[in-house]
């Protein structure tokens, strides 16, 4: 075994070393390399017995070895020698007379068993302390033939020698001592300037700011894209696919994916295609999908993952006018401001850090009221007196260390100096902010929960609030060590156990036998629960004798506390003072018990104090809770502008965990469900949507020392901390509730459409809020093929003449507007016709459609209107109505005229046309009273004239084409004037397309009537052959009726001009057909 081994080499070692090879046991010897030795004996294997530096890494091999050995080599100079002699390999680098084999490659690669060689050499201590890395050093020095040693150089490069950091302690603490002061030394600077310069590393670049997580998970993003797609494909769009040659990145197509799952009703709205919107509402969902990509792309994944920024920018406009209507002004505070010990305190929510090239660590708005803050306690008398609101973004840092997270958030402040001015009337107001913000929440029809006697209006909301100071009194009363665990642990227990759940809003307020003893039993288990958090709090280090205040003070008075806040603040003030008397009456009591007593007891009065007078104020202002509302009164009485809370909870341990909202009024704003009542057993989702109160001590902490808010240099001068208050908004929570109840809402509120348009229905079931009340733009430019690339540069000119106007209108397919997910399979663009355009912009609330065709706006600067809806009391009806000309000098005085007066966009035609240029309408109506068209239709079953007299569906259908046709003739013909047409031209409507128009002009020009049915035109077009049999009918009837007209003497060569038009590509050609001889 290795032991006996160990023992018989050490026995040869001791009877074979040459005493006279060592220096007085303490010399160079045990240092010199096995050549220089064998050189020194006159047995060197070189001729001139030289050896090279390989010698000197030999020799650092033991001295590393001794380096790192902790432990003395032994008490003997025989010891030591052993030690050594084994190390070096001299008796135990054999093994029956075979010597070892090299373990290293040139380059310090191990390509043999090292351990076992460590186990040879080294000591069983030796092996356990020092880091393999070491060892394996030490081996490749101590190799018994040089050219299996390093050189220097291989070692330095080699990766096994450690840092100095990682040796001495002492280094570290110098290094840090360094850079936790940068005015020591210039090292600092150079350390930060080399930080700098270093360059990104390319996986930073690639993984910063990529969805990692998504593509690591190996989500199929593009089958879930599929999936969602065919969920609301309804039946009216098989001529569509999904383009794969512009691929989106997996967020974007997650978004995307959750908008069309909030659009999946839309199938079964749009299965019918009423008001001739079939397939329109599924082209809408992909746009708005579209959309909520581009969103998540571009960072809005907070909450509703690609949220449409529309909703975002309407809730900001309509909070700032709110905040506007109090007179506040809009102020950003700084971006950056210096690290601070408050930044520590939430470690959930740690703020974003930078360091400068200075070295200084700054730290990015973590919220909107930090930054401001520190800008007013340096501002003096010139941010004494503000009112101010700011929406921006707050950047929490993230815990995987890549890309920020970016919340929005809304800001209303009130900051005043004057003393004489009560600052619970201020905090009153901002509460009353609040409310009125609430209101916008509010669904499109108004929904309001009864249970007797409690009627409420939602939004179903409720405030919770405290008194900071006045929990901290209460802790100090029942003499709980000021421990941050402890205190926190005890605030915890305060929450849980007295404030007023929204269930036990319902058991207090409803007085049922069943309500009443829910109110009982939710009693007992409070009580129960005291007891069980006051045990596991005394296991945390809380004295007995607080516990027992503690439960004297809690279980004293009613469990919850009421859901009327005065009372509740009559139970805080009723069991303090029970605490009170016992402290005084006590006959035991110490003096200084009893002093502190009393301190903590008047402050407990001064703070509930507060708390009244701010009640008091919010009555004053007309904030009144459904809890306090009066028997028999309805909510909706009270104004639309306004939500009142359902409630205010005393929750005397709530508390920020910033510590911004500190040292006085604390309150935050919980959304409900509307159907929070169904939920008995007391776990009520909750959504925290605001917060606010005093930041004076904030304020008071970022105030510099020395002659503050004066111009007095020479003397230290002090002002006063003014009254501070803040109101911040959860803007991501806001959003995310107008999302949450379209789902939620969207079933019922389309069971319940009877007095609802079908427009409005379909709106609804997309899934996207505030569809009515946001347009994307007032106009969109289209040509005849919607929004190709052929007529871009014509529809940018119209669309300048409306942005010079102050219309909003929008030429390009981009994804804010109309840039849908699919694509057309025989288009290369976003071309569509304009029927469909003008659907999509009827769903997209997009008012008005101009169309753009080359020749009439080339030579008379013509374009056509379309109105895409019809306001009724109803609501919004798609409009089926032709389009009407309109000069381009007046089409932005036309739409503006039309927006400004709701009650007139059924304006007639006459009307637009007399406001436009003269020169256009002189032309228009000439031609319009010149000719009279007459259209008829052909189909394959059999073709229509205005004669016909027919009761069914179809019919209908036909007239519209008919009329459809005859306008875009009438349009088409403006250039044409009279030169081919006669006054009584026939216009034939036809389903083909305009190739095939031509191709049937053709034949008929050259072969007649009779060409219609040859054998070239069928054989080429089968699938028409039954269209052009009854377009040979209708012509030779058409030729009769011209013939009869002429008394039957008709010339030998006769001539009847007639207009094919092709219906689904809007074109037509004119044909002039010989009959007669």
């Amino acid at each position: 075994g290795t032991s006996s081994q160990r023992k018989d080499n050490v026995s040869n070692s001791r009877n074979q070393i040459s005493m006279t090879s060592i220096t007085g046991g303490v010399g160079t010897t045990f240092y010199m390399a096995p050549e220089q030795e064998q050189s020194r004996m006159g047995r060197s294997k070189n001729r001139d017995g030289s050896y090279d530096n390989k010698a000197d890494i030999f020799s650092l091999g033991v001295l590393l070895f001794e380096m790192f050995n902790l432990r003395p080599l032994g008490t003997t100079y025989m010891e030591r020698a052993d030690t050594l002699s084994v190390l070096r390999g001299e008796y135990r680098g054999t093994q029956g007379g075979v010597p070892l084999p090299c373990i290293f490659d040139e380059d310090g690669g191990i390509i043999g068993d090292w351990k076992q060689a460590a186990e040879y050499r080294f000591p069983e201590q030796f092996r356990r302390d020092v880091p393999e890395s070491a060892q394996k050093l030490i081996l490749w020095c101590l190799h018994l033939e040089p050219r299996h040693r390093p050189s220097a150089k291989t070692i330095l490069g080699s990766g096994l020698l450690p840092r100095k950091v990682e040796l001495e302690a002492k280094y570290l603490h110098e290094v840090l001592q360094t850079l936790s002061n940068p005015q020591s030394s210039s090292s600092y600077q150079q350390v930060v300037a080399r930080l700098f310069e270093k360059p990104t590393p390319a996986s930073v670049l690639t993984t910063y700011d990529n969805e990692v997580a998504l593509k690591s998970s190996k989500i199929d993003t593009h089958g879930l894209l599929s999936k969602s797609l065919l969920a609301i494909k309804g039946s009216h769009w098989a001529n569509h696919s999904m383009s794969d040659s512009a691929p989106m990145s997996p967020t974007a197509i997650i978004a995307a994916s959750s908008a069309l799952g909030r659009a999946r009703n839309v199938a079964a709205i749009s299965g019918g295609g009423k008001e001739g919107l079939a397939g329109a509402p599924q082209h809408a969902s992909t746009i708005l999908a579209m959309s909520a990509a581009a969103s998540a792309a571009l960072g809005n994944t907070e909450n509703v993952l690609g949220y449409d920024s529309r909703v975002m920018e309407w809730l900001t406009f309509r909070m700032g006018d709110i905040f506007r209507s109090h007179g506040a002004a809009p102020y950003q505070a700084p971006l950056l401001r210096p690290k601070d010990v408050t930044d520590e305190v939430d470690v959930a929510n740690r703020p974003v850090e930078m360091l400068d090239r200075r070295g200084n660590v700054f730290t990015l708005n973590c919220d909107l009221t930090a930054n401001f803050a520190r800008a007013v306690s340096r501002g003096g008398a010139a941010t004494s007196n503000v009112k101010r609101y700011d929406f921006g973004k707050v950047y929490i840092d993230s815990d995987a260390g890549l890309h920020p997270r970016e919340l929005h958030e809304a800001s209303f402040d009130i900051i005043q100096d004057e003393q004489s001015l009560s600052a619970q009337l201020l905090e009153a107001e901002t509460i009353f902010v609040l409310c009125q913000v609430m209101s916008l929440l509010a669904p499109n029809e108004e929904q309001v929960l009864d249970v007797p006697p409690l009627s409420i209006k939602s939004p179903i909301w409720f405030l919770r609030l405290t008194h900071t100071r006045l929990s901290d009194a209460l802790l100090d009363f029942c003499y709980v060590p000021a421990t941050e665990k402890i205190r926190q642990n005890c605030l915890s227990l305060m929450t849980s156990v007295t404030a007023c759940s929204p269930i036990d809003l319902i058991n207090q307020r409803r007085h049922s036998g069943k309500h009443r003893r829910k109110a009982k039993q939710s009693k007992a288990s409070k009580i129960e629960l005291l007891d069980v958090c006051l045990e596991a709090a005394m296991e945390e280090g809380l004295p007995k004798r607080s516990a027992k205040r503690l439960k004297t003070f809690i279980g004293g008075g009613a469990l919850p506390y009421p859901a009327d806040i005065s009372k509740a603040i009559d139970t805080v003030h009723d069991s303090a003072r029970k605490l009170y008397n016992m402290d005084i009456n006590s006959s035991g009591g110490k003096d200084d018990a009893k002093r502190l007593s009393k301190t903590c007891f008047a402050e407990v009065l001064r703070c509930i104090n507060l708390l009244r007078q701010l009640i008091q104020a919010l009555t004053s202002l007309g904030v009144v809770t459904a809890a306090n509302t009066k028997k028999g009164t309805s909510a909706t009485t009270h104004p639309t502008n306004i939500s009142m809370p359902a409630y205010m909870s005393l929750d005397l341990g709530l508390r920020q965990k910033r510590n911004h909202f500190v040292g006085r009024l604390f309150f935050q704003a919980l959304l409900l469900r509307d159907d929070f009542d169904r939920q008995t057993d007391g776990n009520v989702s909750t959504r925290r949507v605001a917060e606010g109160g005093r930041y004076d001590d904030l304020v008071r902490h970022f105030r510099p020392p020395g002659n503050f808010g004066s111009i007095v240099t020479d003397r230290y001068t002090a002002a006063r901390v003014p009254d501070c208050i803040g109101l911040v908004f959860f803007m991501n929570k806001l959003i995310e509730r107008k999302y949450v109840d379209i789902i939620e809402n969207e079933v019922v509120e389309l069971k319940s459409t009877k007095n609802v348009s079908y427009i409005e229905s379909v709106r609804r079931g997309i899934g996207q809020p505030l569809l009515d009340e946001i347009q994307p733009v007032q106009v969109i430019v289209i040509s005849e093929n919607g929004l190709d690339h052929a007529t871009c540069s014509e529809r940018a000119i119209i669309a300048s003449h409306l942005w010079r106007s102050g219309v909003r209108a929008e030429y390009l397919a981009q994804t804010s507007v109309m840039l849908s997910l699919l694509r057309h399979f025989s288009l290369q663009d976003w071309s569509s016709s304009v029927e469909r355009v003008s659907k999509v912009a009827a769903i997209l609330n997009i008012p008005y459609v101009v169309v753009m065709q080359p020749h009439l706006f080339k030579l008379k600067g013509v374009v056509k209107l379309r109105q895409t809806t019809i306001d009724l009391p109803s609501g919004p009806l798609f409009n089926n109505s032709s389009d009407e000309l309109v000069h381009i000098s007046m089409l932005a005085s036309v739409i503006l005229d039309r927006l400004g007066d709701s009650n007139e966009h059924d304006n007639t035609k006459k009307e637009l046309l007399h406001q436009a240029s003269n020169e256009g309408s002189n032309d228009i109506s000439a031609i319009q009273n010149k000719f009279d068209f007459n259209c008829l239709y052909v189909d394959s079953d059999q073709y229509y004239d205005g004669e016909s007299k027919l009761s069914t569906d179809k019919w209908k259908q036909v007239k519209k084409v008919m009329r459809t046709s005859s306008q875009n003739v009438i349009d088409q013909l403006y250039n044409v004037m009279d030169a081919t047409c006669g006054p009584t031209t026939p216009i034939l409507a036809l389903d083909l397309q305009f190739r095939v128009v031509r191709d049937v002009g053709s034949s008929l020009i050259f072969e007649g009537i009779g060409s219609l049915n040859n054998a070239r035109l069928a054989d080429e077009y089968p699938q028409h052959k039954k269209i052009f049999r009854n377009l040979m009918y209708c012509l030779d009837a058409l030729v009769r009726k011209y013939e009869s007209k002429g008394n039957g003497s008709a010339p030998i060569d006769q001539e009847l001009s007639v207009v094919l038009y092709s219906i689904p590509c809007e074109k037509y050609d004119i044909v002039s057909i010989s009959f007669g001889n």
